[in-house]
């Protein structure tokens, strides 16, 4: 196998696509493949006139084709000028979408990479030479996993994400409190978002004049003491009945004793009371099951 071979196999792409190509190897191991495709544009996108070459853009493009060493492409970009219209526009390319610095290849193993229910972000940004932010946002550009249809028992809750990309460090969880199955995944929790989004499942799923829609499935919503859940509880819920989970009630109970422990020891110089209190702490660490 030639060089020039060697390399279209490993880019995908014809010979003859090919007008010069060589590889590099680097001090840290990884391997440089230089490549620079024949040119095919003869006519403006605007103006249907013919353009001139108007130079290169170097780009440097991650290409994930080897397990045991990092790869780049480093990829001169034909750039064009139209003399009639001045419009400058670059070469379409087989390597990776729009600006893109991954390739299309490299998408391609990330996403079956992440097919397996073991496979972490950053086991698999490890793998190909990215980081696992950049696996997330390949993985919710990509992949779009439907939600499921809104229970009997809604709760309604959020979660703490400090690297989200998505303005909001809180995004927004939907579960059946039954099952414990999880429903959908917002990823913002203002009050804004959540009512668009619920305000979209009534406009597709309200059945013709009967102004019934999956919203009624609901018959009850588990949530914190956050107030704009109870707003869109009142809002697109009317008839549910709102509850407080449990989780949320025994920490409040339990922060609330905790304070008073704390506020009578600072009170009293009774060394007998101050064992005591000491001592009571071992009432929260109870393996009771409380019931309702």
């Amino acid at each position: 196998m030639s060089l020039l071979e060697f390399i279209t196999h490993i880019l995908n792409v014809k010979s003859s696509d090919v007008e010069d190509a060589t590889t590099l190897d680097q001090t840290d191991g990884s391997l440089v493949i230089k490549v620079r495709l024949v040119s095919k544009i003869s006519e403006c996108s605007i103006c249907r006139k013919p353009t001139n070459n108007h130079g290169y853009i170097k780009r440097k493009i991650t290409h994930s084709t080897f397990n045991n060493r990092e790869c780049y492409i480093i990829y001169m970009q034909r750039r064009y000028r139209c003399p009639y219209c001045e419009h400058t526009f670059s070469e379409t390319n087989p390597f990776a979408i729009g600006s893109s610095h991954i390739s299309t290849d490299t998408v391609v193993n990330i996403l079956k990479d992440l097919k397996y229910p073991d496979a972490t972000y950053l086991a698999v940004g490890k793998r190909n030479n990215i980081s696992s932010t950049q696996v997330t946002r390949i993985f919710d550009k990509h992949v779009n996993i439907p939600r499921k249809t809104l229970p009997e028992v809604l709760s309604i809750d959020e979660h703490y994400f400090p690297n989200s990309d998505y303005g909001s460090k809180y995004c927004c969880l939907l579960m059946d409190f039954t099952t414990r199955e999880m429903i959908d995944v917002l990823p913002d929790r203002k009050k804004d978002h959540i009512v668009r989004y619920f305000s979209e499942i009534k406009r597709l799923t309200t059945k013709g004049t009967t102004c019934i829609s999956e919203l009624n499935n609901v018959k009850y919503i588990s949530m914190d003491m956050y107030e704009p859940y109870r707003d869109i509880a009142h809002i697109f819920f009317p008839r549910a009945k709102v509850c407080a989970d449990s989780f949320h009630v025994i920490k409040h109970l339990t922060d609330d004793f905790r304070k008073i422990v704390l506020r009578c020891a600072r009170s009293t110089k009774d060394d007998t009371m101050i064992y005591l209190l000491k001592v009571f702490r071992h009432v929260f660490d109870h393996n009771k099951d409380l019931d309702n």
